[in-house]
């Protein structure tokens, strides 16, 4: 997994940084529940929606790209196989984060009603 990280390009990490916006913010909700906050979740979670298919688009951009500069001799399936987990490894930490975030806005939503 350090691996991965390790691995992974500026892009790959902004995109998992953007994502933990939306988990603060739900932690601050939850921790002091205002509409203001609320109000702020919708935007934070379409910006890391779109962070999250960049930085997949991006990755797929770099693999293609990376498979075309072989010149016919066929791709070193381990390589191949890192650069998908790469790609796939933002996506993954952009949705479970906002997951959590969702979570936590209920949860602080429900102990805001009396």
């Amino acid at each position: 997994m350090l691996d991965l990280l390790g691995r992974m390009g500026i892009l790959a990490i902004g995109t998992m940084l953007t994502s933990l916006l939306p988990l603060v913010v739900a932690a601050a909700y939850f921790a002091r529940p205002t509409e203001r906050l609320l109000l702020l979740m919708r935007p934070l979670s379409l910006a890391t929606v779109f962070a999250a298919i960049s930085g997949f688009a991006s990755g797929a951009a770099i693999i293609l790209r990376g498979l075309a500069v072989v010149d016919g001799k066929p791709p070193h399936l381990g390589n191949l196989l890192m650069g998908m987990a790469e790609h796939w490894m933002p996506v993954h930490v952009a949705f479970g984060c906002l997951t959590a975030a969702w979570l936590l806005i209920a949860a602080g939503t429900m102990r805001r009603q009396p």
